[in-house]
């Protein structure tokens, strides 16, 4: 029986063995695809000749983390997968690798950040960062932010069902500063189109929206599933927080959130990769309890938004 070869220590790098290491790419390879994967469409994709994938998905399928449909021939990942899977969520803490990734980018940017979830009135600040600049700003632990005013609110707002934010969408809409000049939040159109740009950038934004001379940047968190979880969000001088800056704090953001979507098992980050997202796409894979007499949650929207015009 043939061994795998045993990579040298060339360059310091501890030794490991080479067939593992290739077998794992027909491993992530199943486990990014929405569906069991025929032979030619794995090793396509997992960029190695089907006889050579072949070879590696025999072993695969003898340890169970491989299984094959006998009728179609197809992979999909096995009973050792899944069972690894679980093991690992079951160890997953949210709290403890927001709190990683929050310290860093307080360390690393030294601005303001925030670690968010949604909670019973909207996003919620469960972990909060100073940076060392003094800054006048009414949040802290506890606080609950608008969901169309503030950049972590507009990240919740692109990636919760409709039907959840809804509610506070129309609150705020109806609020005193919708009328204000600057607003350019005014009706469920201007809703849509931020939906849109946020789910395009993956970040939500504000510059002085809230406070003159302050911007603020927001990154969504997701879990195995494509739900977000948390947002993180960078407070700062306008000078300091923006999108377009040379070295810019949106890249780094949006880095170790994606950082910590992946510790919680969630790895496409793409525009339209969300469970959110997939279920407007493909509306005909809602689960039942989603939909109602005329199609799904986004006509519920869609209705709600015409009666309010």
């Amino acid at each position: 029986m043939k061994t795998g070869k045993v990579r040298g220590n060339a360059g310091g790098r501890r030794q490991g063995i080479q067939s593992i290491e290739v077998g794992s790419v027909l491993l992530a390879v199943l486990g990014r695809a929405q569906e069991p994967l025929s032979l030619r469409d794995l090793s396509s994709q997992a960029k190695m000749s089907p006889s050579k994938a072949h070879r590696y998905l025999v072993s695969l399928l003898r340890t169970g983390l491989v299984m094959q449909d006998p009728l179609t021939n197809r992979y999909d990942v096995g009973y050792l997968s899944l069972k690894l899977g679980l093991a690992a969520l079951s160890r997953v803490d949210l709290v403890r690798f927001g709190n990683e990734a929050a310290s860093w980018l307080n360390q690393e940017l030294d601005t303001t950040v925030l670690l968010c979830v949604w909670g019973n009135y909207g996003p919620t600040v469960v972990v909060m960062y100073d940076s060392s600049d003094l800054m006048i700003q009414n949040v802290r632990v506890g606080s609950v932010l608008p969901v169309t005013r503030s950049a972590t609110g507009r990240v919740f707002l692109a990636y919760m069902p409709r039907k959840t934010t809804l509610s506070r969408v129309k609150q705020e809409l109806k609020g005193p500063f919708s009328a204000i000049s600057s607003s350019n939040i005014r009706s469920m159109d201007d809703v849509e189109a931020l939906i849109k740009k946020v789910r395009k950038e993956r970040l939500g934004t504000t510059h002085g929206d809230v406070v003159p001379g302050q911007s603020a940047l927001a990154a969504p968190i997701f879990d195995h599933s494509g739900h977000i979880v948390a947002s993180l969000t960078l407070i700062g001088a306008s000078d300091q927080v923006h999108g377009d800056m040379p070295i810019s704090p949106a890249r780094t953001l949006l880095r170790i959130a994606d950082m910590a979507s992946q510790r919680l098992g969630f790895w496409d980050t793409r525009e339209g990769g969300a469970q959110v997202e997939r279920l407007e796409a493909h509306p005909q894979r809602a689960p039942r309890r989603l939909k109602n007499e005329s199609g799904t949650l986004i006509d519920l929207f869609s209705a709600a938004r015409r009666n309010s015009l």
